[in-house]
This record gives C-alpha cells, sequence and structure tokens, in this order.
C-alpha cells in the first residue's frame, strides 16, 4: 500500500462541497481533519477566516536559518454531478486498476496529499533536524473561485512569508511524464443582461413593431469576434505578452495531435481559436472569449408566442501574461454597451477574475525539481502550461515579494477532474512522494534561504 493512502481515503470520503449550501458541515470536517493531521505531524495550525469557508493554515518551523517551502492547495471539490455517470460512489473511495476513483481524488486532494506524505517522511527521519521549514496554505474557496485569496495574502503576508511556493494542481500531458508547469492564463467572468419592455409580449400582436432581446443580444455576441476567431474588443490584445523562443519549443515539444485533443475533449471538430497559431499557443499563450451560457424566453416543452422581455448570457475570457483582468473588464463593458441599440436597458456583472502567470523558470529551483522528478518517475519532465487559472498563484506570489512559485503536476490529463468518475495514478502518488521527499531534503542543501547555488 503506498505511502499515508489510508490518510488520503479518509480525506477523499468527506464531501466538502463548496458551491453547496447544505455541504458547511461537512466543509467544517474537512478543515478539522486536516487540523488533526497537521498537529499529529508537529504543525501548529490556524484557521484563516474567509468570506464563506475559512482557510487551513499550519507551520512547522525548526530553523530560522533554513529556507521557508509555502504549499498551497485547496480541500473543497466540484459537486459530483451527474451521479448516474459515476461507476461507483463519488464519496466513498474505490481503488481499481492502480486508481483510486473519487470526488477530489485528483482535484486536489491527492496532490496536496503527495507533499504532506513526503514531509512525513522527512520528519521520520529528521524529526527536530528537519532541514526546512514548512508552511501549508488550504483554501476552500477554489472552486468557487478563491473570492477570499486577495485578502488572505494582504492579510497574512507575514504568517505567510516563505522563500518559495510550490502547488500541485495540474495535469501531466500524459501518463507517467513528470511536467512542471510555467504559465497560468488569467481569468475575466462577465454577465450580460438585456431587458427591452416591461414582460414579455404576444409575438403575432406584437412581432415586428418591438425589439427581440434574444436577437438583439445574439447581435452583439456575433461581434465579438469576426470569422477567424479574433477579439474585436478595441485594445484587447494591447498587453499581451509575447512568448519567448524557448517557451515556444517547450511549447512545441509537446504539441498535441488534433484526434488526442478531440478524444480528450469529446468535441466533434477543432475551433474557436485563431488557425495562425498550434494548438498549445491557442490554449496557453493567446487570450479567448466564449460564451458560457445563455438564456432567453421560454424553453420548456411544447410552444408558448411570445416576444420575451429578458435575455441574458455569461461569457469569460482567459487571460495571459501582462493581461490585467479589471482593464479587460473595463474594455469589454465599453465596447458592449456600444454595441447597445437605444432603449435597451443593459446591465454587466463582473463575476468573477484571476490574474495570469509566468514563471521564472531560470531559477536555480526548476532545475533541482527538474532531476528530482527525472530520478523518480524515471523520465526527462517537461516544461508545460495550464490554459485554465489559479487565482491563488500570482495573488501570492506578488504578495510574498515575487517568490518563484514551482507547479509540479502529479495528475495526469484524463484524471477526469471536474467530471464524473474521478480518478487520480497510484503509480503518480508513490513517485510523487518519492519525489517531492527527495526534492525538500536537496532543497535546503542545494540552494541558500534567497534560492542561489551553494
Amino acid at each position: 500500500m503506498p505511502d499515508n493512502l489510508a490518510s488520503l481515503l479518509e480525506f477523499l470520503k468527506i464531501p466538502s462541497i463548496s458551491t453547496l449550501p447544505e455541504h458547511e458541515p461537512d466543509m467544517r470536517q474537512a478543515r478539522d481533519y486536516l487540523i488533526r493531521l497537521f498537529k499529529s505531524l508537529g504543525f501548529t495550525t490556524q484557521i484563516l477566516p474567509a468570506q464563506k469557508h475559512p482557510a487551513v493554515f499550519a507551520q512547522k518551523l525548526n530553523s530560522r536559518k533554513n529556507p521557508t517551502v509555502l504549499i498551497y492547495g485547496h480541500y473543497d471539490v466540484q459537486p459530483p454531478d451527474p451521479l448516474d455517470q459515476w461507476q461507483s460512489s463519488p464519496f466513498k473511495p474505490l481503488i481499481k486498476n492502480g486508481k483510486v476513483y473519487s470526488r477530489g481524488a485528483t482535484d486536489n486532494k491527492g496532490q496536496l496529499m503527495v507533499h504532506i506524505s513526503a514531509i512525513q517522511k522527512l520528519i521520520a527521519k529528521y524529526g527536530k533536524n528537519l532541514p526546512l521549514n514548512f508552511k501549508f496554505l488550504i483554501e476552500g474557496e477554489e472552486e468557487i473561485g478563491s473570492p477570499s485569496i486577495s485578502n488572505i495574502a494582504k492579510k497574512y503576508n507575514r504568517l505567510l512569508k516563505s522563500d518559495y511556493l510550490v502547488v500541485s494542481d495540474t495535469e501531466m500531458p500524459t501518463f507517467g511524464q513528470p511536467a512542471i508547469h510555467t504559465r497560468l492564463r488569467g481569468l475575466t467572468y462577465t454577465e450580460i443582461r438585456l431587458q427591452t419592455a416591461a414582460h414579455d409580449a404576444h409575438s403575432g400582436q406584437f412581432g415586428g413593431v418591438i425589439p427581440n432581446p434574444g436577437l438583439t443580444l445574439s447581435h452583439i455576441i456575433s461581434r465579438l469576434k469576426n470569422d477567424k476567431n479574433h477579439v474585436l474588443i478595441p485594445g484587447f490584445y494591447d498587453d499581451v505578452l509575447v512568448p519567448s523562443p524557448q517557451e515556444l519549443a517547450d511549447f512545441a515539444a509537446t504539441e498535441p495531435k488534433q484526434t488526442d485533443v478531440l478524444h480528450e475533449s469529446s468535441a466533434f471538430s477543432i475551433g474557436g481559436g485563431e488557425s495562425s497559431y498550434s494548438l498549445n499557443q491557442r490554449r496557453w499563450t493567446q487570450p479567448t472569449l466564449d460564451v458560457n451560457g445563455m438564456l432567453c424566453g421560454f424553453t420548456g416543452s411544447g410552444s408558448k408566442t411570445i416576444i420575451p422581455s429578458t435575455a441574458m448570457a455569461k461569457l469569460s475570457m482567459r487571460l495571459v501574461p501582462n493581461q490585467n483582468p479589471d482593464k479587460i473588464f473595463k474594455l469589454f463593458s465599453r465596447y458592449i454597451r456600444s454595441l447597445t441599440p437605444k432603449g435597451t436597458h443593459i446591465e454587466i456583472i463582473n463575476h468573477a477574475s484571476a490574474l495570469p502567470y509566468v514563471a521564472p523558470t531560470s531559477h536555480p529551483i526548476f532545475a533541482l525539481a527538474k532531476s528530482c522528478l527525472q530520478k523518480a518517475f524515471g523520465q526527462s519532465p517537461i516544461f508545460y502550461a495550464t490554459g485554465g487559472s489559479i487565482g491563488a498563484i500570482p495573488l501570492l506570489t506578488q504578495s510574498l515579494g515575487g517568490v518563484p512559485c514551482l507547479m509540479i503536476a502529479m495528475g495526469n490529463s484524463d484524471d477526469n477532474l471536474h467530471a464524473p468518475n474521478e480518478h487520480f495514478s497510484l503509480s503518480n502518488y508513490t513517485k510523487g512522494i518519492s519525489a517531492m521527499t527527495d526534492f525538500y531534503f536537496r532543497l535546503s542543501s542545494k540552494l541558500d534561504n534567497t534560492g542561489q547555488s551553494k
């Protein structure tokens, strides 16, 4: 049985779903579980208040002379729906074919437990002579957009102070291929609400003489991109950071086949981005704009001949380094209003935002991590990227004075995170513990607390 697997299985049984109010007791149970676990390892713990679900902070400080590592993760998980597509109960972990199946298995409880288990091994070997100081920040709101992380990073800046930030909340491109992620896209998530009348109207009596908000909204959305999928918002691309030649070479080395993308996404065709860029460039180095949902009028069975009075759409923009979410929202709002006909009431809401991030890969910590991953996994690690967002990382790195963030993937691309039958490879779990145990030990002896090689 892999190290600390029993602790992981116990953790996975807790349905810590942050978005559903009825799971508030389970969120509390997950926090209590983590506190007990850290205390058993000699850590001091603290609950950090948040808007909805507090974060868990734990630290084990052995010597001021030692470097300090802050490990970030989250204890909340996505809802398991649709339940009928699960082959096993989402909160009764099942071990099958070398994988553990459960909601949260890879996102993020399994990957988080890799680091806890590695430190547990170091504590067992070195005791009070542990070569590093360790801190953990484990939030409970990551799956609802991390609304409190900015305030936590600012308010508890001194408490979180560290020399390095380590995160495992990403995926390997293929099974067993170790990867260090070097880029995150940011996010601006918006909602448009249109109203053209006080109430719905009869389509026979008023069709052709009053505006239809569904068509109005459709016309607006159709003018957000051209036929080559280039975003038409003025100023949208002004601050986009051009990737370096080395980054482009790294990303080209892992360029997927179109058939692989179609298989992973269950899509019928490739599209949505500008064809002049490679697939990896489209999802890692270029910003996007997508419709996430639309609603207008009657959507029940049968017919109802009306002209609706309201329409709404939710849209997200994935941003790349140097783009600012607040600036993009202002540009978006200004452009949407310029396209809106007179007499139409419009409301534009900014639901969530996250900054993009690019890692300083020339820092010695990245070479050290590559060496440890190579030893544990038996394959040369690659620099990879993430098309999604982890809002905490840019905020924490900024708050901590620009410390390097090492994003080491422990999950696989087909782990079904956010989907039915989420799972985590026990092979990755075991190798990950070995790699991180080696990494944390060597970090204290290879680099000083300024990040320079000794």
